[in-house]
């Protein structure tokens, strides 16, 4: 019978609180650019942009129109 022998030592992961850990420098979006974007992307994000807006402008009238109605 053939005994398996391990030599290699078991792997240790140390773990360290972001608290505790050195800081790091910081990347800076200077100097990048637009950034390209495909027709799809594009229009996705000012359907996005509108929505947002339309959802702004319910809230603010649901608020006016709550306002109002108490007084």
């Amino acid at each position: 019978m053939i005994a398996l022998k391990n030599n290699q030592l078991p792997e240790e992961f140390v773990v360290i609180h972001p608290m505790f850990d050195e800081p790091e420098q910081k990347r800076t979006g200077e100097g990048l650019g637009k950034m390209p974007l495909s027709r799809s992307v594009r229009f996705s994000l000012i359907v996005l942009r509108g929505y947002l807006v339309l959802m702004s402008l319910m809230l603010v009238y649901h608020l006016i129109v709550q306002v109002t109605s108490r007084s």
